[in-house]
Order: C-alpha cells, then sequence, then structure tokens
C-alpha cells in the first residue's frame, strides 16, 4: 500500500491559508513538536503575534477568555448532547482549558511563561476545586472524557509541573467500569479517554513518557488494541489514528491493526482533495468532512506514520 501520508501533509501545507488561524497552529504545533520539522518551525514562528499577542500573554489569555464567553458552555463536536448536562454541571471547564491550552504552548512554542497570570485571572481555589470535583466524579470523567482529561493534565503536568497529583490507575478503571461498549458513543469516548491521557502526559506531544506510570498507559493501548480490533466498524477514523499516535509516544507496535487502519485511511480520500474523510465504518464523523473540520484527524494519521522525536522536556 502507498503511504499517503506525505502526500496529505504537503496537501495540507499548500493550502494551510484557507484554514483559520486557530487550525494553522494546530497543525504546525502538532507536526513541529513531533519530530522537529523546520518547515512547521517556520509556520509556528509566521504565527507568533497573532498567538502571544504580540508578545502579551495576559492580553492573549483574555482574549481567550471573551472567545469562550461567546461560545455556548456545552459546545462539543462530539457527543455533544450526551455530553451538555456535564458541561453544565462544570460551566467553567472549557474556557479553563481553552486558557490552560494557550498558557501551555505559549511555553512550549515560544518560551513564554504565562503560568502566573493564570491566578491573576482566576482564583486558585476555584482550579483546584474543579479538578478535585472532577475526580470525585467518576461518570464526568467518562461522558467529558478528552475535556476532562485534558484540564487535569494541562494544570496538573503543565502549569503546576506536578507529576504525581494525578490518580492514573483511577482513570483506567473509569475505562473498565463507566461504558457501555455495546454504545458506539460510549467507544469513542472512552478511546478518547484513554488516548489524551497519554496524550496528556506526553506534555502534549512536549516530551517522552515518563517511567513512572508507563506501565499503565501501555496497558490502555493493549486494550485498546483489543477494543478497535473488535469493534472495529463502530469506532472512527479519528479515534484510530489518535490510537496508532498513542502507540508510537508509548514505544508499542500493533503492526497488525495498524496495517488494516492505514488501509481504511488509503481508502478515505476525500473526493474534494488529498485528505483523510471519514467514510467506512458505522459511527463517521460526517460534519468533519472539509479540509478545516478534517485537520485533526490528518494531523494525526500523518503523525502516526513518522517516528516520535520530541523536545523531551518543559524546562522547570
Amino acid at each position: 500500500m502507498p503511504n499517503i501520508s506525505n502526500d496529505i501533509r504537503q496537501y495540507y501545507l499548500n493550502n494551510l491559508q484557507q484554514l483559520p488561524a486557530d487550525k494553522q497552529f494546530h497543525f504546525a504545533s502538532r507536526l513541529y513538536l513531533w519530530n522537529q520539522s523546520s518547515d512547521c518551525r517556520q509556520l509556528l514562528d509566521s504565527l507568533r503575534a497573532d498567538f502571544t499577542a504580540k508578545g502579551q500573554p495576559r492580553v492573549a489569555l483574555e482574549q481567550i477568555i471573551a472567545q469562550a464567553k461567546t461560545s455556548p458552555v456545552h459546545g462539543s463536536k462530539n457527543a455533544a448532547e450526551l455530553r451538555r448536562p456535564y458541561f453544565e454541571a462544570y460551566p467553567m471547564l472549557k474556557t479553563y482549558v481553552s486558557v490552560l491550552f494557550r498558557i501551555h504552548f505559549l511555553k512550549l512554542i515560544y518560551g513564554i511563561d504565562a503560568r502566573q497570570t493564570l491566578f491573576e485571572l482566576f482564583d486558585r481555589q476555584d482550579l483546584e476545586q474543579l479538578k478535585h470535583d472532577l475526580l470525585a466524579d467518576a461518570q464526568a470523567l467518562a461522558i467529558l472524557s478528552t475535556h476532562a482529561i485534558n484540564f487535569l493534565y494541562l494544570y496538573e503536568r503543565s502549569v503546576k509541573q506536578d507529576e504525581t497529583g494525578l490518580p492514573v490507575a483511577r482513570f483506567l478503571e473509569i475505562g473498565h467500569t463507566q461504558y457501555d461498549r455495546a454504545n458506539k458513543l460510549h467507544l469513542q469516548l472512552l478511546v478518547y479517554l484513554y488516548t489524551h491521557c497519554i496524550i496528556g502526559e506526553s506534555l502534549f506531544y512536549g516530551r517522552k513518557l515518563p517511567t513512572a506510570n508507563l506501565g499503565l498507559y501501555q496497558i490502555m493501548l493493549q486494550e485498546l488494541e483489543q477494543l478497535i480490533t473488535s469493534y472495529y466498524d463502530d469506532i472512527n477514523l479519528d479515534n484510530k489514528c489518535e490510537f496508532l499516535v498513542c502507540a508510537r509516544i508509548a514505544g508499542l507496535n500493533f503492526d497488525e491493526l495498524q496495517g488494516k487502519i492505514f488501509a481504511e485511511a488509503s481508502q478515505s480520500i476525500s473526493a474534494d482533495g488529498t485528505f483523510l474523510v471519514d467514510k467506512h465504518n458505522n459511527n463517521p464523523q460526517t460534519t468533519n468532512a472539509d479540509l478545516d473540520k478534517s485537520e485533526h484527524r490528518n494531523v494525526l494519521f500523518i503523525m502516526a506514520n513518522a517516528d516520535f522525536r520530541p523536545l523531551v522536556s518543559l524546562e522547570a
């Protein structure tokens, strides 16, 4: 099977200006962090003024907060109705996650430390309380999945730089106890729960996984291999590509399943250009079928086809 990832990568680079600035940054930052590609570093340098508010991190964070106020608190492209009551129970979650992502990448990509600004804009106790409440609410963790896990890892690992403050074994237990595997949406959220634990531990592709919880993350991936193999047609291509990315991060090989996913990808090229759309399963992301909305799936596929050579670690 010909490797199409290079063609997809080049197609996105050739058409990146068609995407909004946040998608341009997502694409360039993930590929740069994945293997230090120089062309993506140049793109990131060109986006610096926009992302950093011309070197004013507090202004950049205030812009993120203002944007969050105009978007629905329960907004989510995946499992939106299922997640709605949980977003309403934790109404600040999406704002915090957006701000934490900006703080994380300000430091990781541009060397600007805005962590203290977080506590000037928000009460530290409120952030700690949200962490406590989420960790005590197994069903919210399961259904919010990506959003809750992103908050916890960004807050603990990136902002606080605490390597011990998350109960990783509990996240594994939630995967065992809180999902109905006969439910396609639950399958999707379970995959994202585990993969975002691994991505979060990597500091969103900024470092290799520390050894402390590596065994637990490898168990998650071994379980995902069995899950995806057993329910292959019910799991979307985005989930499958993210699984392969996490396998690379954790140093595991799943050759048979990888071959099957790559074969599906080769048959999933859009009629509108050289990028992947979701065509061949029972739970497709049919609303994510243009170049913009397909970016996440495609950057994951490109990463899954390349060796992981990260920056190693954030500086203390």
